[in-house]
């Protein structure tokens, strides 16, 4: 009897297998720059049927709230072809986001293909490090946080907004890349909490504007 079964669930295994197997794929990664007023990118990915029988798109699976599904059709005939449109939002991320789409047919419990969407989202002003911060066991010494634009888009810093009655700040060309500055920032005092916020505004072609924060915090 227990041959019997594991000899049912191995054809099932089999038959789902050949199924996925006759699914063909025109691609199963799309690699996709933002510009930086775009919120949204979009790939298409094309399934075709090379097999004998009707396969059902049961559902799609999506690593990340970012990232969403568009599918043209979900029952795809023999040699018929169905679209899965991978959509990134952008919302407030920066840098490079590695999304999955995870596509599920009926009556099998895993995937049978997982899509790639890698979507670069323009930093237009990178700091590092994003946040300073001094303790009870931190020297009392300044700290350097290096300012990089992504001249393509934009190529000034216009403006350096901070309290200047809590901070002082001294700007300069980073000695080691002639392509990015460092700014150089010392708490006015360090016997009391302080919580700030730097404000970098920059420009560039076009109009272009860009807008950086960096935290500065201060725990005795």
């Amino acid at each position: 009897m227990i041959q019997k079964i594991c000899s049912i669930t191995l054809l099932f295994a089999l038959s789902t297998a050949l199924n996925a197997t006759t699914l063909i794929w025109d691609r199963t990664e799309a690699r996709i720059e933002l510009k930086p007023n775009e919120e949204e990118a979009r790939a298409t990915f094309t399934v075709t049927n090379r097999g004998e029988k009707t396969v059902r798109i049961a559902r799609i699976k999506t690593s990340c709230g970012c990232t969403g599904s568009i599918l043209d059709r979900k029952i795809i005939e023999p040699g018929k072809s169905a679209e899965v449109i991978g959509t990134f939002h952008k919302g407030k991320r920066q840098g490079l986001n590695h999304n999955k789409l995870e596509v599920f047919i009926d009556s099998q419990a895993e995937s049978i293909a997982t899509l790639h969407m890698i979507v670069q989202v323009p930093t237009l002003i990178d700091l590092q490090p994003k946040i300073i911060y001094w303790n009870a066991e931190s020297t009392k010494t300044e700290r350097s946080v290096r300012i990089q634009l992504d001249k393509r888009y934009v190529d000034e810093i216009t403006q350096i907004l901070y309290n200047k009655g809590q901070l002082e700040i001294l700007s300069e060309q980073d000695p080691t890349d002639p392509n990015k500055q460092v700014l150089r920032i010392l708490p006015k005092s360090f016997e009391s909490v302080m919580r700030e916020t730097i404000v970098f505004k920059a420009t560039g072609k076009d109009d272009q504007e860009a807008e950086a924060r960096l935290h500065v915090f201060v725990q005795p």
